[in-house]
């Protein structure tokens, strides 16, 4: 671990500083992508990058919740409003800036997809950002033997932080190499939801760090498996419509 780095005199939080590389970056590539698409002529677009921002933020405060004790609930939500960059998820986050962005569109009048422009910044952002967990030793994996083990918290642990920035990285390069395929608009984006629920899921059976379960399952698992459904679902039956009759 190493939570803070050392620049000329300076002591610089490590997390906070992936982070903000996480945003930058990804605002870039989300840019870039607007542009491509032609999102950019409309000014209407950058409410709705607001309220993707403003419905991550709050987004992954709340989904704290699918990690903490019910009666914790007061608590979490009273983090809501804290600039601090502890007690988040970005499963939480997704889902809110989701929600942020569907009502921003609602109030701007924008009656088409926009979720193309974010599907390939957010995986690139996050894999910068488990990058930092890494470095500050949240978001941990439960002890292993294996020799990619990494000593943390007084144990060698799995560094799911590493796994998952890996499949990240891959899920966007995979989203990039097909984003000129014809397809229906916004299924660019429902490809990543899916693939990046797919990932989560399968990731959380080796976390170590607390959860809250409902039978053999967390309730992030039951929460991306849902994702993983309803949206493959929305797919198939999208592009079933747009495929020509054989």
């Amino acid at each position: 671990m190493m939570p803070t780095l050392q620049w000329r005199g300076l002591q610089l939080p490590t997390y906070a500083l992936f982070v903000a590389l996480a945003f930058a970056l990804g605002f870039l590539v989300r840019r870039a992508e607007a542009r491509r698409l032609g999102f950019d002529r409309d000014p209407r677009q950058r409410t709705v990058a607001l309220g993707a921002l403003l419905g991550a933020v709050v987004g992954a405060k709340l989904g704290m919740l699918l990690f903490e004790p019910v009666v914790d609930f007061a608590q979490t939500l009273s983090r809501v409003f804290s600039l601090d960059f502890t007690g988040k998820t970005v499963v939480g986050g997704i889902a809110g800036g989701y929600i942020g962005v569907e009502v921003a569109k609602k109030i701007v009048g924008i009656t088409r997809s926009t979720g193309d422009a974010f599907a390939i910044a957010l995986p690139i952002g996050q894999a910068i950002g488990r990058v930092g967990c890494f470095f500050n030793g949240c978001c941990y994996g439960t002890p292993t033997e294996l020799p990619l083990g990494v000593l943390m918290l007084g144990a060698h642990r799995h560094p799911t932080q590493l796994y998952e920035a890996a499949l990240d990285l891959a899920l966007a390069g995979l989203l990039f190499a097909t984003r000129h395929t014809p397809r229906p608009a916004g299924h660019l984006f429902r490809r990543y939801l899916v693939g990046y629920a797919l990932i989560r899921f399968t990731l959380e059976w080796w976390r170590g760090d607390p959860s809250v379960h409902l039978g053999p399952l967390s309730l992030v698992q039951l929460f991306c498996l849902a994702v993983a459904l309803i949206f493959g679902a929305l797919i198939l039956r999208g592009e079933r419509r747009l495929a020509p009759p054989s």
